[in-house]
């Protein structure tokens, strides 16, 4: 297991590598073997041939010499001494000459201590019927040749000749060869190894800067590949060509993920489990005044909240604990409205959870007009109402200011004369109190004719300057001339009363009045703005509510506003209002202009 996995662990190109010496070097092995093998045959043949030759022509002259000491020619015991002295100076190669007689005993020797002796192999020796070239072991278990051959006199043997031949030279000539072959083996590895490298580094460049490349993809982000690249022909090009062509198809198809991504109005973005954001779109990043590049890394409460962690209700918190989707009504800050907000899980391929996208709808507009829907649902019954109290009311009513004026009128010096006078004042007020009923609940303008808003913002300004100046407060008014529209000049009247003492009521200490108007297109907007006390965030949302007030009893009904928006709305327009407490408040009125 150690060994493949060690396997597994190369490179190609190590393998390469390895396989390749491996085989060269068993290869030159064989080789060396071979070529060994041969010479040592070759060169044994020749030390053969060369040895019988010698062997056979001295055996003569020892032969004629031991024949010539037999008939007593030869007188002198030292000649086939002198014979063996001579033939080792000419012949370097001789280690040993022996002559044994018939009995194996030694009669001359190139070691003089070796006469008379006889050796455990001699009767093989002598025994010997021709010449004999073979290879032994001296006494020191070195290679030798050894050469036997009989010395004949006729028929008759009288002697037998032994020579050792040195094969020194021929194991250091091979010792020569095979280092040799050694020094051609590793020059081989060394060529094959750098052929193969340069080779596999030619072959594998390609494919490792493919690999790089490969590596290097992500979404949004792919190498330029191709164009750059050789034009090749080969299995290395036809990847590369797929690889390109691949590129293409991702860049193609995530463009077209992207456009549809961006084109989706609803502000998206995807997060990480550790609140950051990885991805937004287009929608999103306009609505913060950035760029989605610039988003990417930011930590999502930071983003949406200002906060510095993670803040209370959020949906990408519920799905981290829950894993499954989370819908949410949220006000962010920095969008500027209200949204719903729904997160959904993200998983791996192991099925864990490594984020959420986060889709925000922007609802304000929604929320606006479900509540301007539900005000007028609530005017609508309302005025219903105020409509059968005052008509229950309106004609007794009559009855009783009728003739309290009539008797204040006709009996003088009649007692009780100023309690009259109370029960007339109180019936006006009732009587002024029963038309603010019929106006809150008439649903359409009673007398339509062509009105110009600057003339009404005038003359109520006019009209009201003495409660105005008495509160120091200061007026600034810009309305064109050209501002025309089709309404009940008397209500429009109203309107504006209600609007400027709302804005006095405001500012006890001064402050300062503003009353602007712009047409734009077919629209009419008046903005009527203060810098009093401003109205709190949850009492926003109740302005408009019939006798919802926050003044003290006695200094208003709470019908000022719901009168203004009844009106407002009957001639096809709408009222908004804009506040912060301590800043002031801004009522926009928009109506239908006269082009």
């Amino acid at each position: 297991m150690k060994i493949k996995a060690l396997i597994n662990s190369l490179s190609l190109r190590d393998k390469a590598v390895i396989a390749t010496t491996i085989f060269v070097v068993a290869l030159m092995a064989f080789g060396s073997y071979l070529i060994l093998s041969k010479e040592k045959t070759l060169y044994l043949e020749d030390k053969k041939n060369q040895a019988r030759v010698l062997l056979e022509t001295v055996g003569i002259n020892f032969a004629n010499t031991l024949l010539y000491q037999e008939v007593g020619l030869v007188e002198e015991k030292w000649v086939l001494d002198q014979y063996i002295t001579d033939l080792l100076k000419k012949e370097k190669n001789i280690l040993t000459i022996m002559v044994f007689d018939n009995n194996g005993k030694v009669i001359a020797h190139s070691n003089l201590l070796d006469y008379g002796k006889s050796f455990p192999n001699s009767k093989d020796i002598t025994e010997a019927s021709g010449t004999v070239i073979r290879e032994a072991r001296d006494k020191k278990e070195r290679p030798i040749l050894e050469g036997v051959t009989p010395l004949m006199i006729g028929a008759r043997k009288i002697a037998t000749l032994r020579i050792e031949y040195s094969q020194k030279e021929f194991y250091e000539k091979l010792a020569h060869i095979g280092k040799r072959i050694v020094f051609i083996t590793i020059l081989a590895i060394s060529g094959s190894i750098i052929l193969i490298v340069f080779g596999f580094n030619t072959m594998t460049r390609p494919l490792r800067k493919l690999a790089f490349d490969m590596d290097g993809i992500q979404y949004g982000r792919y190498v330029e590949y191709g164009d750059q690249q050789p034009k090749r022909e080969d299995e290395i090009g036809v990847l590369q060509r797929s690889f390109s062509s691949m590129i293409q198809r991702l860049k193609e198809a995530d463009l077209k993920w992207e456009n549809t991504f961006d084109s989706i109005t609803d502000l998206i973005s995807i997060h990480t489990s550790d609140y950051t954001i990885v991805k937004a779109n287009r929608a999103l990043a306009q609505r913060l005044h950035t760029t989605a590049d610039k988003l990417i890394g930011k930590k999502c409460w930071e983003v949406f909240h200002g906060f510095d962690g993670a803040c209370p209700g959020c949906p990408h918190s519920a799905t981290l604990t829950t894993m499954t989707a989370a819908t949410f009504e949220v006000e962010y800050p920095a969008l500027g409205g209200i949204f719903l907000a729904t997160t959904f899980p993200v998983f791996n391929e192991k099925g864990e959870l490594t984020g959420t996208i986060h889709i925000a709808k922007d609802i304000t507009e929604e929320k606006r007009l479900h509540e301007k829907f539900i005000q007028s649902e609530k005017m609508a019954s309302m005025g219903q109402m105020a409509a059968g109290i005052a008509h229950e009311i309106n004609n007794p009513l009559n009855s009783i200011l009728g003739y309290a004026t009539y008797l204040l009128e006709t009996s003088d010096g009649l007692t009780g004369k100023e309690e009259l006078d109370r029960i007339a004042r109180a019936a006006a007020r009732c009587r002024d109190a029963v038309r603010r009923f019929l106006d809150f609940a008439r649903e359409t303008p009673s007398k339509i004719e062509l009105v110009n808003v600057k003339d009404i913002a005038e003359n109520i300004l006019s009209m009201l300057h003495h409660h105005i100046s008495s509160q120091k407060i200061e007026v600034v008014c810009e309305i064109g001339a050209d501002l025309w529209i089709n309404a009940d000049k008397g209500q429009i009247e109203e309107v504006f009363i209600n609007m400027i003492l709302n804005a006095c009521d405001a500012m006890p200490d001064g402050g300062e009045l503003s009353i602007t108007a712009a047409g734009d297109d077919s629209w009419i907007k008046i903005n009527v703005s203060d810098t009093g006390c401003g109205i709190p965030k949850e009492n926003l949302n109740k302005i408009f509510d019939p006798f919802f007030t926050t003044k003290d009893p006695g200094k208003g009904t709470g019908l000022g506003l719901a009168v203004s928006h009844t009106i407002i709305r009957n001639h096809g327009g709408s009222i908004d209002c804009r506040s912060e407490p301590g800043a002031g408040t801004n009522f926009t009125i928009t109506l239908p202009g006269i082009v």
